[in-house]
């Protein structure tokens, strides 16, 4: 866009904003269209001196020979008020050869700027929050593998044990046939062999009193063994769970920190 045009289309420049606008065009030497808007009044006149506001975004636009967007804070404005001021360079031919500005209220910056700090806030108490709880998770998911290490070798050693008790059954039932053989002999003996019947009697009583136990112990052993399977498998499970919850509360803490960034980069370009 070059001088003329700007100076064309600069009256009708506030019908492309749904706010209050100011609309300025200066050349090298003067302004050449001033459009003051009662609510952002800068009373910058058509005709003016472009030098008498050499220190103007619009006339940093110029200088700089590139686009500006510039919040103004009032201590910083020679118009004893604050604005955001968008301007342009005029080019024609290569060169510059003036700027056009707009100039809007800087209302819906300073709210986009509290907003983008509340953001933040939140935004890193949720971080924080999301990182304690993923450390967490991993500490779940960790205990979780270790109680199920720990189950299965529980489990072992019950098999060993159910594998004890039938060797003590097996070993009962021989006792017990080595008993009855006993009762035979000692009763082929007759009188001399009473007391060896009493011994042999009490050995199949024995016997059959290991038998008895031996059959509890591998019932107990067996109920206890189910039980520990299906502590092992909700151990596991758990464990999945635990690790899958510690991955995607992971994922949120990125989530959380590249919003984070955001929030700031919303910050700085209303501050900016």
């Amino acid at each position: 866009m070059n001088l003329e045009q700007a100076v064309a289309i600069a009256p009708f420049i506030k019908d492309f904003y749904d706010e209050d606008v100011s609309v300025y065009v200066c050349s090298a030497d003067i302004v050449e269209v001033g459009i003051n808007h009662k609510n952002l009044n800068l009373n910058v006149q058509k005709g003016e001196p472009s030098s008498k506001y050499e220190k103007t975004v619009t006339m940093r636009s110029f200088l700089e020979k590139k686009r500006l967007v510039v919040r103004v804070p009032v201590e910083k404005s020679q118009f004893g008020m604050s604005y955001v001021a968008i301007a342009n360079p005029l080019w024609n031919n290569g060169e510059v050869e003036g700027a056009i500005s707009v100039i809007i209220s800087d209302k819906r910056y300073d709210a986009l700027r509290k907003v983008g700090i509340n953001l933040s806030e939140l935004v890193k108490s949720s971080h924080a929050a999301s990182e304690e709880l993923s450390a967490s998770s991993e500490e779940l998911a960790a205990t979780a593998r270790n109680m199920e290490g720990s189950t299965s070798v529980t489990k072992v050693g019950l098999e060993k044990i159910n594998g004890i008790s039938q060797d003590i059954g097996r070993i009962s039932a021989q006792t017990s046939i080595l008993g009855l053989n006993a009762s035979i002999e000692a009763a082929r003996a007759g009188d001399k062999g009473r007391g060896f019947a009493v011994v042999a009697e009490e050995v199949r009583k024995l016997s059959e009193g290991a038998k008895q136990s031996a059959v509890a112990i591998s019932k107990d052993i067996v109920e206890v063994n189910d039980t520990v399977s299906n502590l092992i498998e909700d151990i596991r499970q758990l464990a999945i769970v635990s690790e899958n919850q510690a991955m995607d509360i992971g994922n949120l803490t990125l989530s959380l920190s590249e919003i984070s960034k955001m929030a700031k980069e919303l910050v700085s370009h209303a501050d900016a």
